[in-house]
């Protein structure tokens, strides 16, 4: 699949080429506060099929502490606008469905820390919904 994203500002952008997964709706507390939102929308993306572009000095991180166990908590976003961007994890680029400029052929296939998830959701019952973190998916299994 061919999709690219940029920040609100467009000095950071980036390509995919290659394989991306669903969406998974993601309520973590620290996931809903880190995009403001009210679940993070998250997609994972093969390495070797991502490009950055732009102004990649605009690129800042934050690491949080660990809450249990690993995996780190990491996140990127744009120095300028504060937008989030995409952030290597585990040996995937994972990102936020709302930085793409097309999401017409991606679906949420899960919702993941919906234990934590707001009052203000209503969660589809056709949707798989884990309390807390999910299984990692056979990829066999999300591929479109």
């Amino acid at each position: 699949m061919k999709l690219s994203g940029q920040c609100l500002c467009g000095a950071v952008r980036f390509t995919i080429d290659g394989w991306v997964s669903p969406i998974q709706a993601c309520h973590a507390q620290r996931c809903r506060r880190a995009t403001g939102a009210l679940f993070a929308p998250e997609i994972a993306v093969q390495l070797q099929g991502f490009q950055w572009d732009g102004d990649l000095t605009c690129i800042a991180s934050y690491d949080a502490p660990l809450l249990h166990e690993p995996p780190a908590y990491r996140r990127n976003f744009c120095r300028r606008c504060g937008s989030p961007l995409p952030v290597e994890l585990e040996g995937m680029m994972i990102l936020h469905a709302g930085v793409l400029d097309d999401t017409s052929a991606l679906h949420i296939f899960r919702h993941a820390f919906t234990g934590q998830k707001s009052d203000l959701m209503d969660l589809p019952p056709d949707t798989p919904q884990f309390e807390g973190q999910p299984p990692v998916p056979d990829p066999s299994q999300i591929l479109r």
